[in-house]
């Protein structure tokens, strides 16, 4: 079965008098991002790394959100939160890795879910901050770091939750 992929590329030229880059420089970054989510109290971890093509991680960070109503929604959240995340440290290069590939043929698709429609709406726009962008599917061993993450912030966000919700 092949694997979903989405590329969108922006390539814009540098502002009058601004930097000069080299496009053979090799300033790409991989993002793994993933979530954990708990369907009894609608909440989700959500984790990513960033890394050098080389494997050095870069920059690697966890949250959590409330009001989540599904796992593939916690994946879109997840997501766009990474593409805020690259954006804010000033990333122009990257390539987001995930293990959903619900999540990828949402994004691929000109007819989104409806309950994903916004958080999809919200990736496509993001992009267009990036010269290059793409989305890949990982398989989840090599999304194992991001899951960590994830897991951890859940957990420590439900460790003070009761079972009745109190």
């Amino acid at each position: 079965m092949a694997q979903p992929e989405t590329t969108r590329k922006h390539q814009y030229p540098p502002p009058p008098n601004g930097p000069l880059v080299n496009p053979d420089l090799d300033d790409l970054m991989l993002c793994y991002s993933d979530a954990a989510w708990r369907t009894d109290v609608n909440l989700a971890g959500f984790g990513c790394v960033f890394k050098s093509r080389s494997g050095v991680i870069d920059y690697q960070t966890s949250r959590v959100e409330r009001h989540v109503s599904s796992s593939l929604t916690a994946e879109a959240l997840a997501l766009r939160w990474a593409l805020l995340t690259a954006q804010a440290r000033g990333y122009s290069r990257i390539c987001f890795n995930t293990d959903c590939q619900s999540l990828l043929a949402a994004i691929s698709s000109k007819t989104p879910p409806a309950d994903l429609y916004g958080i999809i709406q919200d990736i496509d726009q993001l992009s267009l901050c990036f010269t290059s962008i793409s989305f890949n599917f990982v398989a989840r061993f090599s999304n194992s770091a991001a899951d960590q993450l994830a897991k951890f912030a859940l957990c420590n966000a439900t460790s003070s939750i009761s079972p009745s919700g109190a």
